[in-house]
């Protein structure tokens, strides 16, 4: 793995925000659940490259600041920082070669949908989140429970993602991606509080559900710009209140790396 000390004295000011949003996004993660220690990633794509931002193992999603990110070739090899890489950058890796249009990809162990992908059942549109997933069906990765640590295994996970935008690890997580990290992240929060919602249910019998035509109307307008900036708008107030942070706190030294 090769890395690189060198750093530019200045950054674009398009690069800083887009590397200040992907900490923004990690902390809002953690704080809505989908934290587990210090595992857990999200990426983002560097515009006009085949690099992509994310941050180092050893270190949790409500630890991360700005300085602790590393710059990832498509070959999971480190470009720039010089943190450890997480052994799963194939999640991300792969799945950006697969996709052009992805421009993030979120990968965490959040234990809802981890259960609910065990079941083996349909996840049915009980939520006004779920229609974003549904129908057709959330596709499953079950080739292996294992970590996926080999660029085979990404290239495998990232078809099985195919053209959508969620996947659940069977018996190991979820994968989440978007044209933005917003939009990647937004997808792991639904996910989880659609699978959350189903398995209140337990042994309970669906009878009613949304039907096709009002989920598709629900997903229009879950997935529309307008929509999206309002929830994320939100968590970013909310995150802001929990974390007493100011902007300017993205940057800063990087707390408890393990």
């Amino acid at each position: 793995m090769r890395t690189s000390r060198s750093k530019a004295r200045t950054e674009p000011r398009g690069q800083a925000e887009l590397k200040k949003r992907l900490v923004e996004a990690s902390w809002i993660l953690a704080m809505e659940g989908h934290g587990d220690l210090v595992w857990g990633h999200a990426s983002v794509r560097a515009p006009g490259s085949d690099t992509f931002w994310i941050k180092p193992t050893g270190m949790g999603l409500d630890e991360v600041r700005v300085e602790d990110l590393l710059l990832c070739d498509l070959d999971g090899e480190v470009v720039q920082g010089t943190g450890p890489r997480h052994i799963e950058v194939y999640i991300h890796s792969e799945v950006m070669r697969a996709r052009p249009d992805v421009c993030a990809v979120v990968h965490t162990h959040a234990i809802h949908p981890t259960v609910f992908a065990s079941l083996g059942v349909p996840l049915q549109p009980v939520t006004h989140e779920a229609t974003v997933f549904v129908p057709p069906d959330i596709s499953r990765f079950d080739e292996t429970t294992d970590l996926i640590n080999t660029p085979e295994r990404g290239r495998t996970m990232a078809h099985a993602l195919g053209n959508r935008d969620a996947l659940l690890l069977v018996s190991h997580g979820i994968v989440t991606s978007g044209t933005t990290i917003e939009r990647a992240a937004i997808n792991a929060l639904l996910l989880d509080r659609a699978t959350r919602a189903q398995l209140l249910l337990g042994n309970a019998p669906i009878k009613v559900v949304s039907n096709e035509a009002d989920g598709l109307a629900k997903r229009k307008l879950l997935l529309s710009d307008a929509h999206q900036a309002l929830r994320w708008g939100y968590l970013k107030r909310d995150l802001a209140r929990k974390r007493g942070e100011t902007e300017g706190s993205l940057k800063g030294p990087g707390r408890g790396r393990r």
